[in-house]
C-alpha cells in the first residue's frame, strides 16, 4: 500500500480510538466532533484507496462496526441524558408545585396534581392534630402525635431518616394508615417518610406515602435522595402555611370571645351578598346588643362582664350554622349574617336568639352570687341589592335602637336589661335552624 494511503489508515485509527474514548467519558460535544472528522477522513481514503485492495476492505470493515458501536453508545449516553432532563424537569415541577401552596386548604388540591405529575397510584399526608388543630382540610389524614409515635415505633430506629419504609407493603404494620385507605391493601409496595419540623429538632410533624399495585415500584434498592429532598420541602411548606393561618387568625378573631371580627366580616360578606343577589336568594342581618351591660360591669365587676361575653359568644355560635357569619363588633355588640334566610326564619330565629340568652346562668357564668340575666335589643335588616355591607349594618342598627326603645317601654321584665330572675326562664329551644 503506498505511503499516503497507510498514513492515512493510521490516521484514522487515531481518529477512531479518540471517538471511543470521547463515548466512554460520555462527552458528547467531542464526540461529536471526532464523528464529524471520521466521516470527513473516511470520504478521503474511499477517493484515495481503490476498491479492489483487499486491505481496503478488511479495514473499512473493522471501521464500520466501530463506527456502529460509537453510534450505539452515543445514543444510549444521549438516551441517559435526555432521561435525566426529564426527571430534573418532573422534580422542578413536583417543587414548584408544593412551593405554590400557601394555604393549608390547598393541600388536598396539590397532592392529588403531585400523584397525577408523577403518575402514583396513590399519595397521602397524615398531620398531627394536636399541631394544626383543626386546620387540617377535608382529605388530608389526621392522627394524634402519640397515634403517629405508636405507629412510627415498627420503623424505629431508621437508618435512613427521613426515609422509614421503601418496600413491600406486606412487611407494614397496618398500612392502611398512612396510605388513607379503609383496609389494608393485600399486596403492593409503598414508601413512607417522616415529616420533620423545620424549628424543632426531631419533631415529627405527620408522614406522607404513596401505594402502588406493582411490588417492585418502591424496592428498598432505589434511591431515595429525591424522596428526602421532596419530604424536607413539604414539611417546611406546611409549616409556614400553619404559621400564616394562625398569623391571619390573629387578623380576624376577636381576642376575648374568640368568634370572628369585624375584620372577618368586610373580608368575606360582599362575596356572600354579590351571590345572594345573583341568585336571588334572601339574606338577613342582626344587630345585637346586650341590655344594661355597663350597669352589669359596674356592679359586678369587669372580670364577670367578660366572662358573660364569651358566654353570649359561645352560645350565639352554637345557633348559627357553617356558613352564617357571626362577628364581634367590639363592646357588647355583636352581628350575624344569615344567608338565604327569608324573614320567617329570621324573625324565628330571633326569637331563639333571646331565649337562648335569657336562659343563661349568670350566676354560674361569672362564677358569683347573682339573680340576674341576660337579654338583648336585636335591630334585623333585610340586604337590598345593590346595598353596601355598611349600609346594611347601619338599617340593621338603627332597627336595634327602635326595638331597645320599645323595650323600655314596654312591661318591666320583658327583654329590656340584666334583671332579676323573678320566674324561671323560657325552656331552650334547638340552636340550629333550617
Amino acid at each position: 500500500m503506498p505511503r499516503g494511503q497507510s498514513t492515512l489508515l493510521t490516521e484514522l485509527k487515531s481518529l477512531v480510538a479518540a471517538i471511543e474514548v470521547s463515548a466512554r467519558a460520555n462527552d458528547s460535544v467531542m464526540l461529536k466532533a471526532h464523528l464529524k472528522e471520521l466521516v470527513a477522513w473516511a470520504r478521503q481514503l474511499i477517493l484515495r484507496v481503490p476498491l479492489s485492495s483487499s486491505t481496503l476492505a478488511v479495514e473499512n470493515a473493522g471501521l464500520k462496526r466501530r463506527l456502529r458501536a460509537s453510534k450505539i453508545s452515543f445514543d444510549s449516553m444521549i438516551s441517559a441524558y435526555k432521561a435525566i432532563l426529564d426527571a430534573f424537569e418532573t422534580f422542578r415541577g413536583t417543587v414548584d408545585l408544593v412551593q405554590q401552596t400557601k394555604r393549608l386548604e390547598e393541600l388536598p388540591a396539590t397532592l392529588d396534581a403531585i400523584r397525577r405529575l408523577r403518575t402514583l397510584h396513590t399519595l397521602h399526608v397524615v398531620l398531627d392534630h394536636d399541631l394544626f388543630e383543626q386546620r387540617i382540610p377535608k382529605g388530608v389524614g389526621r392522627a394524634s402525635a402519640a397515634m403517629i409515635r405508636e405507629r412510627l415505633k415498627q420503623f424505629s430506629p431508621s437508618p435512613h431518616a427521613p426515609r422509614l419504609f421503601l418496600g413491600e407493603v406486606r412487611h407494614i404494620e397496618k398500612p392502611g394508615f398512612f396510605l388513607g385507605l379503609d383496609e389494608d391493601p393485600p399486596s403492593g409496595s409503598c414508601f413512607i417518610f417522616a415529616l420533620g419540623h423545620k424549628y424543632v429538632h426531631s419533631k415529627i410533624i405527620g408522614v406522607v406515602a404513596a401505594y402502588d399495585p406493582n411490588p417492585r415500584r418502591y424496592a428498598p434498592d432505589k434511591a431515595t435522595d429525591f424522596l428526602s429532598h421532596f419530604c424536607d420541602i413539604l414539611a417546611c411548606t406546611l409549616i409556614t402555611a400553619l404559621e400564616h393561618a394562625q398569623l391571619e387568625e390573629l387578623t380576624v378573631r376577636d381576642g376575648l370571645t374568640g368568634v370572628n371580627n369585624r375584620t372577618y366580616l368586610e373580608r368575606h360578606a360582599g362575596r356572600i351578598l354579590d351571590f345572594a343577589a345573583r341568585k336571588k336568594l334572601p339574606v338577613h342581618l342582626l344587630f345585637i346588643d346586650l341590655n344594661g351591660f355597663k350597669a352589669v360591669n359596674d356592679t359586678l365587676g369587669h372580670e364577670a362582664g367578660d366572662a358573660i361575653l364569651v358566654a353570649v359568644a359561645r352560645a350565639l355560635q352554637a345557633m348559627i350554622r357553617k356558613y352564617d357569619i357571626l362577628v364581634r363588633l367590639g363592646g357588647d355588640e355583636f352581628v350575624i349574617l344569615l344567608p338565604d334566610t327569608d324573614k320567617h326564619m329570621a324573625r324565628a330565629f330571633v326569637t331563639r336568639l333571646r331565649q337562648t340568652l335569657a336562659s343563661l346562668d349568670v350566676g354560674q357564668v361569672c362564677s358569683l352570687d347573682t339573680d340576674l340575666r341576660i337579654s338583648a335589643s336585636v335591630g334585623l335588616s333585610r340586604h337590598q341589592p345593590p346595598q353596601s355591607l355598611e349600609s346594611l349594618i347601619k338599617a340593621a342598627d338603627q332597627n336595634m335602637y327602635e326595638d331597645k326603645t320599645h323595650a323600655k317601654e314596654g312591661p318591666a321584665g320583658d327583654h329590656a336589661a340584666f334583671i332579676p330572675k323573678t320566674a324561671p326562664p323560657p325552656a331552650r329551644t334547638a340552636h340550629k335552624y333550617d
